[in-house]
């Protein structure tokens, strides 16, 4: 696309015969009609290849092959215009007595040896006017530094309020609610009214904009309209607009015009959209997306806390294969005591048999000396041997109590009474029979509870059964 016609200059197509055309010589001074003609038509094509030319359309003619042909005047003065088909794109449309900025090339119609402006962009006078002030301030503003990246504020991800600067009755606003409802219906949505296209326009924007910073109820703003013409977008490309939406305490997405239109609202804002539907969806999150994620999220939350049950029930199926109850353990220690009951009288029957055995033996040979002297000497060994006897028996007897004593002390720790004293209960049927499971309570749910001091007898009425639950760090 060319470049945005300016009127920096218009240009004077007179010719100086004397400074532009070389005098003919004496030898060659005659031009025939065809040379003088290609003469000029070069002369004029490579001088005047880019020119700008303002004035009245007027003759415009539309054959069916698509070019325009009219002529451009002013006043007195005109000049004849061609309009190729293949040159339109993205030129306007020329009416009957417009006023235009043309953009082209003059050239010589050698058929005819008219002069001509081939025409290779047109617009609006008026139009180059407002392109003209549109770079103006777009400059101005750069330079201060309204643009920089450095001013751009960030915009939520997940807004939970979102603030809409646009008119009531465009299309924009619709297409924005059924955008922000579709994607994010849980947002939110203020609109704050605001005249787009008019005098009042700028006025009203910058005045919206002040509105909802004041009232600080929104997270992002958008500020929206439908496209238009250059003259239409007017109000998004004043100075008064741009300084409002830059000093906007709220992150503001600009989402003016069509995906071809750009303003200075665009280019000053925290982000600008290509549409108004476009600035919806950029400043909301998908809800789809969201919702996905969420169940992703919820079915890796029931698979962990499925794996944890599962370790705390084999921790607790582990701590029931360790658990001993104290019945069985005491039951154990009461046989211990009756075995060391038991070694303990026969290593002293086997010390009585040894020390018995001595006896005789020395009676025997005491007998076979002199009874006297033999006698006086198995008295006297008789007695020391009785003094180490009683004191190796005394030895015995009190290692034998210290092992009984050591052994008693660990039966108390484990006696019934000593784990009644830590606030345990044993319960027992009517036939003294000790109840270990709650299964085993009888029918008649009469049972009798032993503590420390005593027995209760209990008549118990409904019964419900709770599965016991032990703490994996429990000491067993």
């Amino acid at each position: 696309m060319s470049p945005p016609i300016t009127r920096n200059s218009l240009f004077d197509f007179r010719i100086e015969s004397d400074s532009m055309c070389p005098p003919p010589s004496a030898a060659n001074n005659i031009f025939t009609v065809k040379s003088l003609v290609g003469e000029l038509k070069n002369l004029l094509e490579s001088n005047y290849r880019h020119i700008v030319v303002e004035g009245e359309i007027s003759g415009l003619a539309r054959p069916a092959s698509g070019h325009l042909y009219f002529s451009l005047k002013e006043g007195n003065a005109l000049i004849r215009c061609a309009f190729f088909r293949n040159r339109r794109m993205g030129s306007s449309d020329p009416e009957e007595g417009m006023q235009a900025l043309i953009r082209g090339q003059i050239s010589v119609y050698e058929s005819r040896g008219d002069l001509q402006l081939i025409v290779t962009r047109l617009e609006p006078a008026g139009q180059g006017a407002l392109q003209r002030a549109f770079e103006l301030l777009k400059k101005k503003l750069h330079v201060e530094g309204l643009f920089d990246l450095v001013h751009k504020q960030p915009i939520p991800e997940i807004p939970s309020s979102i603030g809409i600067v646009t008119s009531t009755s465009g299309a924009a606003l619709q297409d924005i609610r059924v955008t922000l409802k579709r994607r994010f219906p849980v947002a939110n949505v203020i609109v704050y009214p605001t005249l787009v296209q008019g005098d009042q326009a700028v006025s009203s924007i910058c005045h919206a904009i002040k509105i909802a910073n004041l009232r600080n109820e929104t997270e992002v703003l958008i500020i929206a309209r439908g496209g238009g013409s250059l003259e239409d977008l007017h109000a998004f490309n004043d100075e008064k607009v741009a300084r409002a939406i830059f000093q906007s305490a709220l992150p503001v997405v600009c989402g003016v015009g069509h995906e071809t239109d750009f303003t200075i609202a665009d280019m000053v804002s925290d982000d600008r959209a290509a549409t108004p539907t476009a600035a919806a969806e950029r400043v909301t999150p998908d809800g789809t997306k969201i919702l996905r994620d969420c169940i992703h999220q919820q079915r890796r939350l029931v698979d962990l806390i499925l794996r944890l049950l599962d370790q705390r029930r084999q921790t607790i199926d582990y701590a029931n294969a360790r658990l001993v109850h104290p019945t069985q353990r005491l039951a154990r220690y009461r046989s211990d005591q009756i075995n060391l009951k038991k070694n303990l009288v026969a290593s002293m029957r086997l010390l009585l048999l040894q020390l018995s055995s001595q006896i005789q033996a020395r009676t025997l040979s005491v007998s076979a000396r002199n009874p006297l002297q033999l006698l006086k000497q198995h008295r006297h060994k008789i007695l020391m041997n009785r003094k180490s006897i009683m004191r190796q028996m005394g030895f015995a007897v009190k290692s034998c109590g210290m092992e009984l004593a050591r052994r008693r002390s660990q039966l108390i720790l484990v006696s019934p009474m000593q784990t009644l004293e830590r606030g345990y209960v044993i319960l027992q049927d009517k036939n003294g029979h000790v109840l270990s499971h709650a299964q085993q309570i009888p029918k008649q749910k009469r049972i009798t509870a032993t503590l420390q001091d005593g027995k209760v007898e209990m008549d118990l009425g409904a019964i419900s059964f709770v599965e016991p639950s032990f703490d994996k760090n429990q000491d067993h």
